[in-house]
Order: C-alpha cells, then structure tokens, then sequence
C-alpha cells in the first residue's frame, strides 16, 4: 500500500498522507476542490488520477453532474484504506464513478467509454497525488493511451460502416425469418472427426492448395469469403464458407456456382446482397451474430436464433476458426492466413480481385499496378525476402494466435505456409436453434426506442449500445436514435 496515513484538515476533513504529503488541503479541501474542477471545460467523460479522499472528485461530480467519470488510483489495498474517508465512501455509491487500479484501468475505459456518446475524454490529475507519487502518472499514461488507440481504431471501423451494418442486420433478420431449414440437424449432422481446413486468401495458398486437394477427405473445409471464388475455380467444393463483410462488393465473392450441400455462415452484419445470391442457389445459410450490439440484441431477444462467433480484431479467418471450434474439431489446420504480402501479392491466384483487376486494365493502369497501390496503402515493414506486412496486419496476425491461445489451442505443427493447432477437449458446443420472429423483434425494438427517446433515458438504456455504430457514423446519438426509430416504422 502505498498511503501511510491520515490527518485531520482545519475544516475538519479526513486527508489521506503518503510520503509526508498531505493529497489535500490542510486547510479548506472544499475551496482547493472547487479549483481543481474550474479548470476543466464542458466534458461528459473523465479519467481522474488519484482518488486520495474523494474531495475534487465530488466537486467535480458537482460542476458535471451528467459525466462519467473513472477514478484511478494504484491498487486495490489503497482504495480499501481510502474507502475508511466518509466522503469515498460517498463517491462508491455514485453510479456515474467507477474506481479502477492499475489491473483494471484499461479495461474500464474500454467498457464504459463511448466516443459517440461521451465525446471529449478528459484526463484530470490531481497535483497533489502526481507529487507524491512521481512514477505512477508515466505507468498508468501509456495503459490509458493503449486504451484509447484500441477505441479509437473501433470507432474509426464504426464510423465507416456503421450505417452499412444497420442496414445489413435488419434485412438479414429478415431474411432469416424467412428461411424455413431444420439448423438442429444441419449442425448436428456435421461430423467434426476430420481436420478443419481454415481456408484463407494469403498468397502462400498457391503452393499450399496442392495438400488440401490430395488430402481432401482428410478434411472438413471452411472457406473465408474472400479464397471461395479462388477454390471454386480449381474445382474444390467446400463444406462450409464463412463471410462477415458488409460492404455490397462482398458479393462478388459468391459470383461462381454455388453448391447447395454447401453451409454458409454469414454474420448478421455482412452484405444482403451476397445472402440473396446463396439464397437463390437453395443452399443451406446459418446466421451468427460476431458482436455488434444489435445483432447480439436480437440474439438475446430470441435465445438461440444466431449462435455467436468471436472474430477477433474482425477478420474472417477468425471468425470462420470460431465456427470450427464450434463445431467441435479438436484439430484446425490453417491455410493461407498469411496477413503479409510475398513477392508482391496481396492474396492468392483467382479472388475476385483478380477478375476486378484485370477487366479493364490497360498498359498504364494494370492488375499489377493495382495490386500494388492495394500494397501500399499504409508503411511497410519487412519480415523476410519478399515478405512484408504492415501495422495491421501484425494485429490481426497476433489476434489470431491469442484467440487459439485463449480456446486452449495450441500449435503442434507449422511452417511458413500453414499452421496446426490441437485441442483434444473441444467438443461440439450444444446448441438448440430456435426459429426468428422477425416482424415480433421489430416491433418490440420499435417501442422501445420510442419509449427511450421519449424519456431521453439514453444513458442507461440496453437499447443505447445498439445504436452505437450508426451514432459513429451519424456523428450524433440523438440522430442515431431518431433515424433507427424513423426506419423501423417504416418496417
């Protein structure tokens, strides 16, 4: 623990001590509080170091009453000392603060802290505490600052889809309202004795195709959207394809001949288009739900209607490794999942991006000019001899190996080209699909927005979350929630 005791201010106020300085006051902590929160400007959303005893956290509390705010201080020994000072334990029992330690700090800011809600994120040191506790700020700085990159590159994904997203997920409620297939025995039927072949799109798929076609019994396929076209040409029929891309050009991964034994597993968010494609095909179409709030609302309104798939920093290969663990396979071997360019290339012979390409590429302008503007987006970094990646596609690379790690995957195999991973203990997740109601879903959600921004009750509503990624494209929360309001009547 790092205070070491208390003193009694002149106004009578309890003053916490830690290397003989006094965190307040000794005086007047009222009039020294009330300074700490004049400094601040107009914010919904604070990040206070040091809670000491409580005083400038209540004075601001009392200049924003409607902001949140995250108080930090270093451990939770601390704040069991400084939870004997009346005016903390006051502060506890505001449902506005959270107090968070060093263990939890960055978690907390993930979980509570809402850009297009909240706004500004206002960080407020108390001077006294910095001083007595010259190392802590430079430690608990750069979590913060994890924090708030992490946010930041989700709010940035929001701000690009989030009206593309909304859009998607209610026309594939409604879609999969509609579809009348018995899903208990498709998954049920599935036998998971085989090795699950993750198939992505990386360019190392050109050599390693060869093993997935002399093995091919040896194996229960699952295809990313994005390598589908590139199997289907090489005469490859696939068990399963997996596609969380929203964007309409996904569904130029589906432009080939669609077997109808196929699965597809489509993520609530992706493209209606692509779905209407599969549909028309009569092929079978699981919808699972990869963690937007609205999807998951509509899941938790229905139990059972959209199972859940983890897709990690939000890659396909991922999501499609989530549906094997799922299914039960105890052994996944990864093609593909490159996240680098090799020698040049972005992904393997035959994605639609090749057909794209080279439609009307020109002497000046070609499939490999194109390719490599595709390269270039963002700095390179080399890896190996013709080998580079980027910042992101390190991220994605890392979020895959902790989503193994964390299921209790472990690689027993690999090479430059393909990974392995065992689990002997997964075991086929018990599930009982239930039918959608989509017309039921829409008019219940359609009241309780009604009623929510009626009330302007938004803060604490269940139904806030679901509005968050449009809010982030719409820049407004209040537009978020009359726009989502104004479509579902329409519904």
């Amino acid at each position: 623990m790092k205070y070491t005791g208390t003193i009694t201010a002149k106004d009578e106020s309890i003053v916490p001590i830690a290397n003989k300085i006094a965190l307040h006051s000794k005086y007047n902590t009222t009039r020294e509080s009330e300074q700490f929160a004049s400094q601040f400007l107009e914010s919904n959303f604070f990040v206070v170091l040091g809670l000491a005893g409580g005083y400038h956290i209540e004075a601001l509390c009392n200049k924003f009453p409607n902001a949140k705010i995250i108080v930090y201080e270093i451990s939770d020994e601390d704040v069991d000392f400084l939870s004997n000072i009346p005016k903390v334990k006051k502060i506890k029992e505001n449902k506005k603060i959270t107090i968070a330690t060093n263990n939890n700090i960055e978690e907390k800011i993930l979980e509570l802290y809402k850009p297009a809600i909240h706004g500004n994120f206002t960080i407020a040191t108390l001077r006294s505490w910095e001083n007595a506790f010259p190392n802590e700020k430079g430690n608990v700085s750069e979590k913060i600052k994890n924090a708030i990159k992490k946010l930041s590159a989700d709010y940035s994904v929001q701000n690009h889809f989030g009206k593309i997203w909304q859009k998607n997920i209610f026309e594939n409620l409604k879609s999969a309202s509609k579809i009348n297939a018995d899903y208990n025995k498709i998954f049920t039927s599935i036998q998971n004795q085989k090795v699950a072949a993750i198939i992505a799109a990386g360019p190392t798929l050109d050599k390693t195709i060869e093993k997935i076609i002399k093995n091919r019994n040896d194996f229960y396929i699952i295809s990313t959207d994005t390598s589908f076209s590139a199997l289907s040409k090489r005469n490859i029929n696939v068990d399963a394809v997996v596609s969380i891309d929203g964007q309409m050009i996904s569904h130029a991964h589906f432009m080939k001949k669609i077997n109808e034994n196929t699965l597809f597993v489509f993520d609530l968010c992706s493209n209606n288009s692509a779905v209407k494609k599969v549909q028309k095909a009569n092929a079978k179409i699981i919808f699972a739900e990869t963690g937007h709030p609205l999807a998951q609302y509509a899941s938790c309104y229905k139990k059972n209607a959209f199972p859940h798939l983890d897709s990690g920093s939000g890659t396909v290969t991922i999501a499609a490794t989530s549906f094997a663990m799922l299914l039960g396979f105890k052994k996944i071997e990864i093609f593909g999942a490159d996240f680098s360019y090799l020698n040049g290339k972005s992904y393997t012979k035959g994605t639609y991006l090749d057909e794209i390409f080279r439609s009307d590429e020109t002497m000046i302008d070609n499939a490999e000019t194109r390719f490599d503007r595709l390269m270039f987006r963002t700095e390179l970094k080399k890896i190996a001899e013709n080998q580079f990646t980027t910042e992101i596609l390190e991220s994605y690379s890392d979020s895959l190996e902790n989503f193994m790690k964390t299921n209790g995957f472990f690689k027993i195999d690999c090479d430059s080209q393909t990974k392995i991973f065992e689990n002997k203990s997964n075991d086929k997740k018990t599930y009982n699909f239930s039918a959608f109601d989509y017309k039921d879903f829409v008019n219940f959600y359609a009241k309780q927005i009604e009623t929510i921004f009626k009330n302007g009750d938004f803060d604490d509503s269940p139904e806030l979350s679901t509005i968050l990624p449009l809010a982030a494209n719409l820049n407004s929360p209040i537009l978020a929630y009359s726009k989502t309001l104004e479509y579902t009547r329409k519904l």
